[in-house]
């Protein structure tokens, strides 16, 4: 932005004044394009000077690109000319041509600059770009020109991006709210799905980052059933004739340590990209207390806990792209992603419950028991995308065929005992040992097709197809003390399938006229699902839908760094298998939590207002939206109490949690991100937004409202000698829910880091929540007859350091297929979800 303000500038004190720009009256015609040659991005706004080849000191014609590095100019004479290019950072480039009336109008093409890199003694130039542009339906932030990321992971540097926070506990949101996809390079990766996201991005460097982009008003493009945003990672593309690689190492005083190792090559035709990174966690035990009080049939109870808990395990991740150009133009391109964790938790318990009648405050002890349980899950994807991109002779004319493939395992072991057990109603029903096979397995095909109409006009097609197989199968056992064997009571319902057939089109136009633009679209989608349980046929059904879903998106462009975009969406939101999964976990035996397959697919609207404001040294984005969804999918917590003939009456007065179509939510919002850069050394940011939500449950007689916010700000310091330091902080409002209510999160940090070897080794050590050892969470949830309040302490201190070195050399860039498959439909459990620049 900063290249394209000062080129602007130039252009206004060299080329106006000399009234030449754009004569009409000579009969000979020539156009053509500035380009980047590292980039192949456009260069805006460059100076053209064109002269005769036999007298270049003489110019005949100047004049400048607009933004978008396109020219078009006449000359009077036929003959041999000689056009030279200038632009802020770039060396001067010049091209030969020769004109006739036999081939004007003549199209030069492409001409390529280079960036200037030249030092020159004793002057100093320190600049910072604008980190914030904004297109028609998405925000995008730099990060590589973001000086922080060079030694920064991927999860830090989100919480920097406009209309995105990142919570105390690493939870991520998109304007306040959970429901959201995280793409990698325009498509979905199971990588970055539910719980995962967290971790998988604080082990990513940020230097292996390009941009990050913000889609708040996804297109008909999109699956219809996803989400109200989209966080889109582009990683790397500058592999190169060559290679580059970097290699990394990072630590934490928290137990976990990691590495990794990224590496881009280009030979010929064929480019090849990688990344790989490992991690082990061992947390700290976390202490926690709980307390619950229960009135039923004239009783009052209190149960009391004590525990203490904690996780350790490995997880690996890693992706490799590969493109081969066939020819000018026809390009393939395939890709994996793999994602493997295993994660062993430990939790320690004791347990003792108070009753008495409910007019008396004199309470006895009615049982306790103390409990040990460890479980181990194995979770993580593997993604295969294929992607054929057949370009035309028509400039920006695209079909493209992708398959994917995705196989997602989510398996579960448990082991619980009981010991110093008093009257206990339930120790008969221990030890217990669970065993859940769970996956989700999908193809999916997909043909798109994009073409420039008119001018500054675009149409886009598109059909896709989903196969998406997910299973749970659980064996549940007891230990039966008379034959020392263990014995199985597996439920009914313990062995599920669950089929979804998934069919859409959708037709989209984007038209830019003088300062507006106008994107719109529609999408139809239909689905078929069938749930099979294989010990009990009977609870077998069915479901059918159809839905056909618009989009439309406004834009007034007020000049080159301000814009005002109204934007309404329909989404749907299909459940995952978290939801879906009919598996009673019982590992606490007073908190049970069980999936509902009957769950209904969940339909918001969403209508977006955006102003955006990319200066310089000042920006500022405000968004107001509001949604509103009358069947969304909400979990509630009830005392289980279930009749006799049911097998899940053996839970009975334990907490039971859940599923249902049950919420009717309207939310206001209010976003705003501003970045202020007085000088180039220095610069403040902040990052929030406040909103007002009104949830309401008639099946459960629930409601609630009220407001709710967050924010994250801080500073970073661009020091000589390349030293950078970067203080930060955040506070997070409790959510509004239907039964529950959380502490309020709270955070702070310190990073410092410096360059070495010309920047190709870098250094980072620092310091998250230095202030405080543990930090109090707090979760309140009360229903009919019930209060419940779990407390736990986390720890907090955590010092940090990464070490990082950067080593290769590179001369030209690869092609990257500029569509591909994005599977964005599926709710899933903790928030992050699933890598789209483009995609269906």
């Amino acid at each position: 932005m900063e290249r394209k303000l000062l080129s602007l500038l130039l252009v206004l004190l060299v080329a106006l004044p000399l009234c030449a720009q754009n004569d009409k009256t000579g009969s000979l015609t020539i156009k053509g394009q500035v380009i980047d040659s590292l980039t192949n991005e456009t260069v805006p706004y460059a100076t053209l000077n064109i002269a005769l080849a036999s007298a270049p000191q003489n110019s005949v014609k100047m004049l400048a690109c607009d933004v978008d590095g396109k020219f078009e100019a006449s000359l009077k004479t036929a003959g041999k000319y000689i056009v030279s290019m200038q632009s802020i950072g770039k060396k001067p480039a010049q091209k030969v041509f020769s004109i006739s009336e036999k081939n004007s109008p003549l199209n030069l093409g492409k001409l390529y600059m280079q960036d200037d890199n030249q030092r020159l003694d004793e002057v100093t130039v320190v600049a910072q770009k604008p980190l914030v542009k904004v297109e028609v339906d998405k925000l995008t932030y730099s990060l590589e020109d973001d000086p922080e990321a060079k030694t920064s992971n991927t999860l830090d540097m989100l919480r920097k991006v406009p209309m995105i926070t990142v919570d105390g506990e690493d939870k991520i949101q998109l304007k306040g709210s959970s429901n959201y996809k995280i793409y990698m390079n325009g498509k979905p990766s199971n990588l970055l799905s539910g719980s995962n996201a967290s971790d998988v991005l604080k082990s990513m460097p940020a230097s292996s980052i390009k941009n990050i982009e913000v889609i708040t008003d996804p297109g008909s493009k999109y699956d219809a059933e996803g989400v109200g945003g989209i966080i889109n990672i582009i990683t790397t593309k500058n592999a190169l004739q060559g290679y580059t690689g970097t290699v990394r190492a990072n630590a934490s005083t928290l137990g976990s340590f990691g590495g990794g190792g990224y590496v881009s090559l280009k030979a010929g035709k064929l480019g090849l990209t990688a990344n790989y990174g490992y991690n082990k966690r061992n947390s700290p035990w976390n202490d926690s207390y709980s307390t619950r009080n229960t009135l039923k049939n004239g009783m009052s109870n209190f149960l009391e806990e004590h525990g203490r808990s904690k996780n350790k395990g490995p997880f690996q991740y890693g992706y490799l792209e590969a493109s081969y150009e066939i020819d000018s133009l026809n390009l393939l391109s395939v890709g994996a992603n793999l994602f493997r964790g295993k994660s062993k938790n430990l939790s320690e318990l004791s347990a003792m419950m108070h009753g008495a009648e409910a007019s008396s405050s004199d309470y006895e002890t009615l049982y306790k028991y103390e409990r040990n349980s460890n479980s181990e899950s194995t979770y993580g994807s593997t993604d295969v995308n294929v992607d054929f991109q057949h370009s035309t002779h028509k400039k920006d004319e695209l079909l493209t065929l992708s398959y994917r493939f995705s196989n997602s395992p989510n398996d579960n072991e448990s082991r619980t005992e009981l010991f110093n057990v008093v009257d206990y109603p339930l120790a008969k029903d221990y030890p217990q040992w669970n065993i859940n096979d769970a996956s989700t397995t999908e193809h999916t095909g997909q043909v798109d097709y994009t073409t420039p109409t008119w001018k500054d006009q675009t149409f886009e097609a598109g059909v896709k197809y989903i196969n998406r197989q997910s299973k749970s199968k659980t064996l549940e056992q007891v230990y039966d003390e008379s034959t020392q064997n263990w014995k199985d009571v597996s439920s009914l319902n313990s062995n599920f399938h669950h089929t979804q057939h998934i069919y859409s089109a959708y037709l989209g136009y984007l038209m830019k006229f003088d300062k507006f633009g106008v994107k719109a679209g529609v999408r139809a989608e239909g689905t078929s699902l069938n749930a099979k349980f294989a010990k009990a046929p009977v609870m077998d059904f069915d479901a059918h839908y159809f839905d056909v879903v618009p989009n439309a998106t406004l834009t007034y462009q007020v000049d080159m760094s301000t814009q005002i975009r109204l934007g309404y969406n329909m989404r749907i939101r299909r459940p995952g298998i978290w939801y879906l999964n009919p598996y009673i976990n019982d590992t606490d035996p007073q908190n049970i939590s069980q999936g509902n397959p009957n769950l209904d697919s969940e339909k918001s609207n969403n209508i977006n207002f955006n102003f955006s404001k990319f200066a310089q040294k000042f920006s500022v984005n405000a968004s107001l939206s509001y949604t509103f969804v009358n069947n969304s999918i909400e979990q509630y917590s009830e005392i289980a109490n279930f009749p006799q003939s049911d097998p899940r009456s053996v839970y009975n007065g334990a907490l039971w949690n859940t599923y249902g179509n049950i919420g009717k939510k309207q939310q206001v919002g209010f976003f705003l991100y501003g970045n202020w850069n007085p000088i180039p050394l220095f610069r403040i940011y902040m990052n929030g937004g406040v909103d007002y939500t009104d949830l309401k449950s008639e099946a459960m007689d629930l409601k609630n409202s009220g407001f709710s916010g967050r924010i994250f700000a801080g500073t970073q310091f661009n020091l000589p000698k390349d030293f950078r330091i970067n203080l930060h902080g955040g506070y997070f409002t409790p959510w509004i829910m239907l039964q529950s209510e959380y502490s309020p999160f709270y955070f702070a940090g310190l990073n410092v880091s410096k360059d070495f070897m010309k920047k190709k080794l870098s250094v980072s050590v620092g310091a998250q929540n230095p202030f405080w050892k543990n930090m109090k969470m707090e979760t309140t949830t009360t229903g009919e007859g019930f209060h419940n309040v779990a407390t736990t302490w986390r720890s907090a201190r955590e010092f940090r350091i990464s070490v990082s070195y950067r080593f290769g050399t590179l001369k030209d860039s690869i092609k990257k297929v500029k569509r591909g498959i994005s599977n964005d439909d599926m709710k899933s459990n903790e928030g992050g979800n699933t890598g789209g620049g483009e995609g269906m």
